[in-house]
């Protein structure tokens, strides 16, 4: 019998913006691929400094 592992946790990425009162959650993100076409959208569209931070979320489903 062979118990295959399930993970319990999701990697993501969340975007946070400074608009000068500190930093702010914007958006996240669970592909590295969206992470990167947000990112250059991002950087192209807004003057204000922008910070990603990869976490990790509960997958609620997983036992």
């Amino acid at each position: 019998m062979i118990l295959m592992y399930q993970r319990k946790t999701k990697d993501c990425w969340r975007f946070y913006c400074n608009y000068g009162q500190g930093w702010e959650h914007e958006i996240t993100e669970y592909t590295k691929e969206e992470m990167k076409v947000n990112k250059k959208a991002y950087e192209q569209n807004s003057p204000y400094p922008l910070k990603i931070v990869k976490g990790r979320e509960k997958i609620e489903d997983a036992k």
